[in-house]
């Protein structure tokens, strides 16, 4: 027994300073002492395309999850709890600095449907009302007048899945859904997710960045869907801070100003938002729509700066539009910065890797059609035994070339 008592208190003692260790560690992936960065062309507003208050599976009511988004540094939220007919809130527009959508996932066959639309009174107000329109929507080809879309959330979640062929009708789907890809790890790999559990007080950034693996499965839906119709991808956080529970307690893991800070999707428009809330909600939701938008792990490095663009002779060209291949097109990607690590900039075609570049500016020249599509990979500097991965740090929507 004494010796059990020794083994088990050196383990401790052991795991105490490594967690001290871990405390004091800054993930860092630029030079010191770098102040935010703009583009010079584009101004670019992060945001979660996903999230759940406790009036459907989350912890936390709207007005706290809005607290708590203001504190992260959010430009844009959207509430999208699960089949909540009934509407009990109704929170668009501006709170503080966040602007903020009311929108709903639904339950549609096996699968579940995130709907954003920017009308502030748009809302199924039945299950069999929103299944009935849905068969209608992923029905029918993709219109630029339509007032909602539908994004396929969580692809691969068990049980969850979308079965048969994919509709032509559907917008968009969650390239990474952060909590799916959280509970794959404990479906795959126990020990390390308890060990991230175990260390998550100590440093919740590395905790949650080391679980996150390369969602290859749904990129290669993405470019399988791409090739049929120009489809949207989304980074969805899934923010419910309601994990599980032992003992009848919850524990937030992550909660939600750390799922807020930890990923986001990014839109990138010409001119800023000025804080009027029409003016405001037609820029957001209309980027989003056409898909001027690109993910990041922003737990990695702050990614404002980044842009990727295609300029031809007529005119500038963000991610999600269709460029015509006669107009002399090349591709432009913008790094941050002052990268201190290294990094990697892949170009991927029709979703085959096309171009690979090292530089802070790349230019590509644009000479066939195709899907055009970007990621960005970095090496950060991590403590043991998570030191020497790379991790991808950005990913755009496509560009259509025709």
């Amino acid at each position: 027994m004494r010796k059990l008592f020794l083994a088990c208190s050196f383990i401790l003692i052991g795991f105490f300073f490594y967690g001290l260790y871990l405390a004091s560690y800054t993930i860092n992936i630029y030079e010191k002492n770098v102040t935010e960065m703009e583009h010079h062309l584009f101004h670019d507003y992060k945001g979660v395309t996903h999230v759940v208050s406790s009036f459907s599976k989350g912890s936390s009511t709207p007005k706290s999850i809005l607290l708590e988004a203001g504190k992260s540094n959010l430009d844009f939220l959207f509430f999208t709890d699960l089949n909540l007919i009934d509407k009990p809130y109704n929170i668009n527009g501006y709170h503080g600095d966040v602007f903020t959508f009311s929108n709903q996932k639904l339950s549609y066959l096996d699968a579940h449907i995130l709907i954003y639309s920017k009308n502030p009174h748009f809302y199924f107000n039945s299950l069999s009302a929103a299944n009935a329109q849905l068969a209608q929507h992923f029905s029918e080809p993709k219109t630029e007048d339509r007032n909602y879309l539908t994004v396929l959330a969580h692809p691969f979640k068990y049980n969850h899945q979308w079965t048969g062929e994919y509709p032509k009708g559907l917008d968009g789907i969650e390239v990474i859904n952060l909590r799916h890809l959280w509970q794959e790890v404990w479906l795959r790999d126990k020990k390390t997710f308890l060990w991230s559990i175990l260390t998550y007080p100590f440093n919740p950034n590395i905790s949650l960045l080391r679980l996150i693996t390369d969602p290859k499965r749904e990129i290669e839906l993405w470019d399988f869907l791409n090739k049929q119709s120009p489809t949207l991808g989304f980074l969805g956080n899934e923010t419910t801070a309601r994990i599980f529970k032992i003992l009848g307690l919850n524990f937030t893991f992550p909660s939600y100003s750390k799922s807020f800070s930890f990923a986001s999707n990014h839109i990138l428009i010409p001119s800023e938002l000025t804080g009027h809330v029409e003016t405001d909600r037609n820029k957001l939701f209309n980027s989003i729509k056409n898909g001027h938008f690109y993910f990041a792990f922003d737990t990695i490095g702050n990614s404002k700066g980044f842009a990727s663009y295609i300029k031809n002779n007529a005119g500038t060209h963000l991610m999600g539009s269709k460029v015509n291949l006669k107009d002399n097109s090349v591709l432009h990607i913008d790094l941050p910065e002052k990268i201190t690590v290294p990094y990697i900039v892949e170009v991927f075609k029709d979703g085959i890797l096309f171009f690979k570049s090292n530089k802070i500016k790349t230019s590509v020249d644009i000479s066939k059609p195709g899907v055009y599509r970007v990621r960005v990979k970095v090496q950060p500097k991590l403590p043991l035994p998570d030191d020497g991965k790379w991790f991808g740090w950005i990913y755009t929507n496509p560009f259509f070339v025709n």
